[in-house]
């Protein structure tokens, strides 16, 4: 059996350990590698979670100043809107109402005929009156449309007064197309087709 003396240890480790070189600069150098595997383990995570975190601070910080802008605005919008005269707050509730509103619609549509010419049909295109989706927390208001067609029958000055009359109507509209064609006993009908709004 061989003598430890000669055994691997002995023979080229210890003579390593043993050397002055080794023993004034190991302490730095396992220092040295002891920091730089918890550089790689430790360190590294932390810092992309520090720059991870920093990068969602700044987006959020955009978001808050957008949504700071917004409400900005809508305060705005607010007190210019109070600061109307009643009456044209009540024209423009009248002219976009908060719902469809059908009845004001037609009667709009009626009332723009003269007397002397005379509605012959009046169709309002089906919509839907209630909608079941989430409300949210500020309720988004967009712009609906109530479609209708409806014919007005008389001589063509009576026609042309009756579509001045609609273009004055006090409710929010917009013509489609307005088809002008004679019959064969020479009347004249108008056939128009358009659009009422609303905010919904």
């Amino acid at each position: 059996m061989p003598s430890p003396k000669y055994s691997r240890y002995y023979t080229f480790i210890k003579p390593v350990i043993e050397h002055r070189f080794v023993r004034s600069f190991a302490p730095y150098i396992f220092s040295l590698l002891t920091v730089i595997i918890m550089m790689v383990f430790a360190i590294k995570p932390t810092i992309s979670t520090i720059l991870n975190l920093q990068k969602d601070l700044e987006n959020n910080q955009k978001v808050l100043e957008s949504i700071k802008s917004k409400t900005a605005s809508l305060t705005a919008s607010k007190q210019t809107l109070d600061s109307l005269d009643p009456l044209v707050r009540d024209k423009i509730s009248v002219a976009v109402p908060q719902n469809p509103n059908i009845t004001s619609l037609i009667g709009s549509l009626q009332n723009s005929s003269i007397k002397q010419a005379s509605v012959s049909a009046l169709q309002i295109q089906p919509l839907t009156v209630v909608n079941n989706q989430i409300s949210t927390l500020i309720p988004k208001k967009e712009l609906g449309e109530v479609n209708f067609s409806y014919n007005i029958q008389g001589s063509f000055s009576q026609l042309l007064a009756s579509l001045y009359n609609l273009s004055r109507s006090p409710r929010l509209i917009s013509l489609d197309s307005v088809v002008i064609s004679k019959l064969p006993d020479g009347q004249t009908i108008v056939s128009i087709t358009g659009k009422g709004f609303y905010l919904k």
